[in-house]
């Protein structure tokens, strides 16, 4: 006869976790999209997090973006861990209506037309029908606070938006910290963020080229955030670049990348390219090799050409930075602009 047995660990058992306290959470209709801070528990599992409400607002990861007022339950569901079960503990999410006065003196809790807390239309801050100051405005990037994902994305929601300093931020750039960018909001239409500013040789390198000075935007110094462009650009293909030297709108033009480019890219293979709007006239020519040739600026290390438009076989007229003493800045397009003051390299 066989006789089979079953032998439990001494000891071993399986427990429901137990949490701390998970509050409930008030915010207005204007907020910012925020971070869940998830409930202390004595078990080590992963948390995530869903919204009852997608109207309310919406749960990406630990990420909890406002949607509309109204209220939804945010629950906590912990993984099972160790000799705990999986378990889950909930909250509610009420997000306030704000009321303030529009430029017809009525009063409305959406739209663009508030009259601001210095009596202009639009701005990050609204009056209430009391009389108090409301934030109204959440991704304008007129402060830290109040950053935006690029200067196309400010143009895209705030029109009016002028020439200027910017706040941007991106979750793959310095852990999502805001940071200060120069856009235009002007040419063509606008939207655009300074990417390079090359008023000298001074300094350059193959690896600052692309990064340099990245907390100091400048149209007037050295400076560079290619490395952060690929994450601000419009669209993985069809987003535009802006050529300029020596003077605003002056020996360039506007481009379309037509494929998925990078800002970054180490070789010459980035031909696709559409010149939809020229500053001035010059030489552009794959086969003109004094010339700025139609390709996307590209990392190179042939004599010290660090961005270029080049094909790579020691041409120099499309350098846009470069550490060669003989250049101030970079030879740029031959005989039409041998030697600029200055040059912008922008993306939208």
């Amino acid at each position: 006869m066989l006789i089979f047995c079953l032998v439990s660990k001494a000891g071993a058992q399986t427990l429901n976790p137990e949490f701390g306290d998970f509050n409930p959470l008030l915010k207005n209709t204007f907020d910012d999209s925020f971070e869940i801070t998830p409930p202390t528990s004595n078990s080590e599992g992963e948390f995530s997090f869903t919204s009852s409400n997608a109207l309310v607002a919406t749960v990406s990861g630990s990420t909890i973006q406002i949607v509309n007022p109204g209220e939804t339950t945010i629950t906590a569901i912990q993984a099972a861990s160790g000799e705990f079960f999986s378990g889950s503990i909930s909250t509610t999410l009420t997000v306030a209506h704000i009321l303030v006065t529009n430029s017809f003196g009525a009063m409305i809790d959406s739209g663009n037309s508030y009259v601001n807390a210095h009596g202009r239309l639009g701005g990050a801050l609204g009056i209430s029908p009391s009389g108090e100051k409301k934030r109204i405005r959440f991704n304008d990037g007129l402060s830290m606070e109040t950053a935006s994902t690029s200067a196309f994305q400010i143009k895209q929601d705030y029109p009016e938006s002028v020439d200027g300093f910017y706040w941007i931020a991106h979750p793959t750039i310095s852990a999502g910290e805001p940071f200060r960018i120069y856009a235009d909001m002007t040419t063509d239409g606008g939207g655009w963020t300074l990417i390079l500013c090359n008023v000298g040789y001074s300094g350059w390198t193959f690896s600052n080229a692309i990064l340099r000075n990245q907390n100091s935007a400048s149209l007037s110094a050295n400076y560079s955030i290619i490395a952060w462009a690929d994450a601000i650009k419009r669209s993985a293909s069809g987003f535009q670049y802006m050529l300029e030297a020596s003077a605003r709108n002056r020996w360039g033009g506007i481009f379309t990348a037509n494929q998925e480019y990078t800002f970054v890219k180490t070789n010459n293979s980035q031909t696709d390219i559409t010149r939809n709007i020229s500053f001035d006239s010059y030489g552009y020519s794959l086969t003109n090799t004094n010339s700025l040739q139609p390709r996307m600026p590209w990392r190179s290390t042939h004599n010290n050409a660090f961005i270029t438009t080049d094909d790579g076989t020691g041409n120099w007229w499309g350098t846009l930075a470069t550490s060669h003493s003989n250049w101030r800045t970079a030879p740029w397009m031959s005989s039409e602009h041998p030697r600029p003051t200055v040059i912008l390299y922008w993306v939208r």
